[in-house]
Parts: structure tokens; sequence; C-alpha cells
């Protein structure tokens, strides 16, 4: 198993500020793509990015991300 730490709050806070995923992208200084991609869960956010959504929205870890125990096992890797 392993932990992940999942953006499942990210849409609702940036919807809430009238965000678009293009200005959130570009504030961070990260790509349009990147904002979509882990919020639902495609992709996930490196501590670094994690503390910097915290920081812009000026919100607590819980009010953006849970933190998941995960049984997936990453492509190419064997069990």
């Amino acid at each position: 198993m392993k932990v992940e730490v999942r953006a499942v709050g990210l849409k609702a806070m940036r919807e809430k500020r009238g965000l678009t995923q293009r200005k959130l992208a570009h504030d961070l200084g990260i790509s349009q793509n990147y904002i979509p991609a882990i919020g639902s869960g495609a992709r996930h956010a490196g501590p670094k990015l994690q503390e910097q959504l915290i920081r812009y929205f000026g919100c607590r870890f819980e009010d953006l991300f849970e933190v998941v125990l995960s049984t997936r096992t990453p492509a190419g890797s064997r069990c």
C-alpha cells in the first residue's frame, strides 16, 4: 500500500474564489493542464505545490487535500 495526498477540495476552492484553471496555473507558475489533473487524481501535487496552494488560498491542508491509502501500483512495476 501507498499513502497518497489527493487534492479533493481544489476545484471547489478555485470555483468559490471565481478563479479559472488558467489564472490559478499562471499565479502558481505551473501548466494549466496540471490543475484539473491534480484535482481528478490523475497527477499528485508534491509537497512544494501543496504548500503553495495552501498559502495561495489562505486555508488549511484539510480544506484542499485528503490523505488516503492506495493499493494502486505504478505502471510497469511488479508485485
